[in-house]
């Protein structure tokens, strides 16, 4: 998240947004171990101790349910296929994700048609408690998602940061959200149906639970081969195809 404010003013703000990302973070994290261990020591104390194992990543386990291209740990969502990896973490409430989308934009696309990147994306609900009530920046990557399972998550991403809400507003509503389907060439009524029922909800709180797990707290994100790239400076395209330059030598 970036701030119109004072610089100041912008680093509070990240701050706060960083620990609370975080912080939610961590309550999941610590239920989930917590019903873990009541499981096995239930389901030992059932079958012999020794018999029973536990397993689970940082994040947990990815819902049974994930949108159609995602990565193999099913936190992302895979375009294009090259020898460089680009991650993008964005959060759809975020502003500077709306002027980091419109920045890279031509050039990730030049990039992808040459064939040269695989390109990763992430959409996270960092922001939910910017809305009132709660929960737009959830509703929007779940939409995204849905998207996905219809061939153009990328034309809705686009749509979706065309119609940002202001932060602190309600958001898109349900019905919002699937016009902007429209607007990106969505017909399907298995599209409306995958958004009003919130079908992947679940997958975007895991999508960001990963993302938090990897300290990415904060967005937007660009990452180019596992390594972080700046791409607030003027000419943002360059930095990009600097570091997919590097990262392929």
């Amino acid at each position: 998240m970036q701030s119109t404010d004072t610089p100041g003013t912008a680093e509070s703000a990240d701050t706060l947004v960083r620990e609370m990302v975080l912080r939610r973070y961590r309550r999941r994290r610590t239920l989930v171990v917590s019903l873990v261990a009541t499981v096995v020591i239930v389901a030992a104390a059932l079958v012999g101790a020794g018999l029973v194992r536990a397993t689970n990543s940082d994040a947990g386990e990815a819902p049974s349910r994930v949108p159609a291209g995602t990565t193999g740990d099913k936190a992302g969502l895979v375009f294009s296929s090259g020898a460089v990896r680009i991650d993008l973490y964005v959060d759809y409430l975020c502003p500077e994700c709306r002027n980091t989308e419109r920045a890279l934009a031509a050039d990730l696309l030049t990039l992808k048609e040459s064939g040269s990147v695989t390109v990763v994306h992430h959409p996270v609900a960092f922001l939910n408690d910017y809305s009132s009530p709660s929960g737009y920046s959830t509703r929007a990557a779940s939409a995204a998602a849905c998207a996905a399972d219809e061939g153009k998550f990328e034309q809705y991403s686009a749509v979706l940061f065309e119609k940002q809400p202001a932060e602190r507003g309600p958001g898109l509503s349900e019905a919002q959200l699937v016009a902007a389907g429209r607007d990106a060439g969505i017909t399907e009524d298995s599209f409306a149906t995958c958004v009003h029922d919130g079908t992947y909800d679940p997958w975007v709180t895991y999508v960001s639970d990963v993302a938090a797990s990897d300290n990415v707290a904060l967005t937007p994100v660009v990452m180019v081969d596992g390594r972080r790239v700046d791409v607030t400076g003027s000419d943002p395209g360059a930095s990009l195809a600097r570091a997919v330059d590097e990262a392929g030598r």
